[in-house]
């Protein structure tokens, strides 16, 4: 590509100022490419008479998107970008002028406000790609966590529960002891099944995976697995689905089987319900009951483990509302944002 001398001039002082971008061939590209992006665009701009330099409102373009994930694939802070584009607007802004023949008060301005719009117009979208894609990562680190956890519940702990309460069947079985210490057998492999059943769970619940699932078919698969006996959840969704990020798909599917985990504990013998709500905006999970219900204000953090849910909400940007009374059931409320916001 033949670069125009004064674009060339002023990539060689982004160069010159940020080695790391002007060494690496794929990075030097993209800088090509998107300098040149945005002048075309502050040209265009400028033909078209536009006297705002308010872009914000369109910051989700795919390519801007693609911009910040690559960015942030390499390394490189968002505020790097940003210096780079302050050396390009000062450097580039006589040239703007001179090429578009602004000579008017009026028309410096225009075209002034003009390159400021066709540059800044990457950096919000680029800023949030790049937000994601380290969220991606954290989330990725903690799952990995998570079903590394997993693991050593299940083939450890839970392998240990179970040969215990092998030995414990096998002596009342082939040896049977005084009448006060078969009581005691029977008790401790009581308590014994009663551990393993909530290592299981909990190695469950920690392995969960939304995969390529939406979010209501990723929770109606791990219902399954986590609840094989009952028959009293009921999943249904309203509206058009969409596919979350990953991360945010992750808090959410957690903190829902934490509200399914905490009914079948708490509530046991009635129905639940879970309900998908989706919308342009935002996508609502209620998960209700017809169960005993809580005085809410008489526990610190609420008898379901409310704050490290909503810890966990938080994370995601999403809202979470718990409603429950005496004798008339529990009402958790899980609203995600959909898109960057």
């Amino acid at each position: 590509m033949d670069i125009p001398a004064p674009l060339a001039s002023v990539l060689a002082q982004i160069g010159a100022r940020f080695p790391e971008l002007a060494d690496d061939p794929v990075m030097a590209q993209s800088l090509l490419e998107n300098v040149t992006s945005m002048v075309a665009e502050a040209h265009e701009r400028y033909a078209a008479g536009a006297e705002s330099s308010v872009v914000s409102d369109s910051y989700l373009d795919p390519a801007h998107l693609a911009t910040g994930a690559l960015h942030a694939e390499h390394a490189q802070h968002p505020a790097g970008a940003m210096l780079a584009a302050e050396v390009l607007f000062d450097a580039y802004l006589p040239v703007f002028v001179d090429e578009v023949g602004a000579s008017s008060t009026t028309d410096v301005l225009r075209a002034t406000r003009a390159l400021h719009a066709g540059i800044w117009s990457r950096f919000p979208a680029g800023a949030i790609a790049y937000t994601e894609a380290l969220r991606q990562r954290v989330t990725t680190a903690h799952m990995d966590s998570r079903t590394q956890i997993a693991r050593d519940l299940h083939d450890r702990v839970a392998h240990g529960i179970l040969a215990g309460l092998q030995r414990v069947d096998l002596t009342l079985l082939t040896d049977p002891p005084a009448p006060e210490r078969t009581t005691q057998l029977e008790d401790a492999a009581r308590l014994l099944r009663g551990a393993l059943g909530e290592v299981q769970d909990l190695a469950v619940s920690l392995h969960a995976r939304v995969g390529d699932d939406l979010l209501d078919a990723a929770l109606a698969r791990h219902t399954r697995d986590l609840f094989p006996a009952e028959s009293a959840v009921a999943i249904r969704s309203s509206g058009t689905p969409v596919t979350l990020p990953n991360w945010k798909a992750e808090e959410a599917l957690t903190i829902l089987l934490e509200a399914l985990t905490n009914w079948r504990k708490h509530a046991s013998g009635s129905t639940a319900t879970v309900e998908f709500a989706w919308s342009e905006r935002a996508v609502t999970a209620t998960v209700s009951d017809d169960g005993p219900g809580f005085d809410t204000t008489a526990t610190a953090d609420g008898r379901l483990g409310q704050l490290t849910m909503r810890e966990r909400a938080g994370l995601i940007g999403a809202v979470l509302a718990v409603e429950s009374t005496p004798g008339h059931g529990t009402t958790v409320r899980l609203t995600i944002p959909i898109g960057a916001l």
